[in-house]
C-alpha cells in the first residue's frame, strides 16, 4: 500500500479498523510528521516575513554631522544635579518606610528600618526587558 493509499484510508474513520497494526502505526507517524513539518514551515516563513517587516518599518535615519554637534552642545551646556551619596540613601529610606506603612496601614513612626540590602535581579533578561517596556508604555 503506497502512502497515498494508506493516508486516504487512515482518514476514513469505517476503514481505520481494517487496517493492521503496523499500517496504523506508520499512518499516524506520517500523519505526526507532516503535521508537525507544516507547522515548522510556517513558523519559519511567519519568522521571516516578521523580521522583514521589522527591518522596513523601523529603520532610523544615520545619524549627520550636524545632529552629532547639535547632540554634543545638549551634553556639554546641560549639568546634572549631583547630590549626595547619603542623601540619595535617606530618599530611598523614606520612600520604603512610606511603602511599609502604607501596606501595614499604619504611622511611618512605628516603622524603623535598619538595614537595607540590594538583592541581584537573578530574573531572565527577557522578563527585564518586558518589565522596561511595560513601565515606558505608561508614561
Amino acid at each position: 500500500m503506497t502512502t497515498t493509499e494508506l493516508l486516504a484510508t487512515f482518514a476514513n474513520s469505517d476503514l481505520i479498523e481494517s487496517l493492521s497494526f503496523g499500517d496504523k502505526m506508520s499512518a499516524g507517524l506520517i500523519t505526526t510528521v507532516l503535521g508537525m513539518g507544516i507547522t515548522f514551515s510556517a513558523l519559519v516563513i511567519l519568522l521571516f516575513i516578521i523580521t522583514l517587516m521589522n527591518k522596513l518599518l523601523n529603520k532610523t535615519p544615520a545619524p549627520s554631522a550636524t545632529s552629532a554637534k547639535v547632540q554634543h552642545a545638549k551634553e556639554t551646556s546641560a549639568t546634572p544635579l549631583t547630590r549626595s551619596k547619603t542623601e540619595k540613601d535617606n530618599e530611598i529610606v523614606a520612600a520604603i518606610t512610606t511603602a511599609i506603612a502604607m501596606s501595614l496601614k499604619t504611622s511611618a513612626a512605628n516603622i524603623v528600618i535598619r538595614n537595607i540590602e540590594k538583592i541581584d535581579n537573578s530574573s531572565p533578561q527577557w522578563n527585564k526587558a518586558g518589565i522596561i517596556e511595560q513601565m515606558n508604555n505608561r508614561l
